[in-house]
């Protein structure tokens, strides 16, 4: 009984190993923005969260009407 519970529990421990890294890899690369960067937005995906006072960078990832992801900063 105990060698089932624990091939279980380490087969449930690496299939959510592996659907974090594959969340991984699907994320876009990050791209700074400049003023006159231009904007094809289709999806807003993420927002930034803007609980703060101050400047800082934020990330806004979104979806293009090509069905592209990206990441700006």
């Amino acid at each position: 009984m105990k060698t089932t519970l624990i091939a279980l529990t380490l087969t449930v421990l690496s299939s959510i190993a592996l659907t974090a890294q594959a969340d991984v890899k699907t994320m876009p690369p990050i791209q700074e923005y400049t003023y006159g960067t231009p904007l094809d937005i289709a999806e807003v995906t993420k927002t930034p969260n803007l609980n703060f006072c101050g400047v800082r960078p934020v990330d806004l990832s979104y979806v293009d009407h090509m069905g592209k992801a990206h990441t700006l900063r």
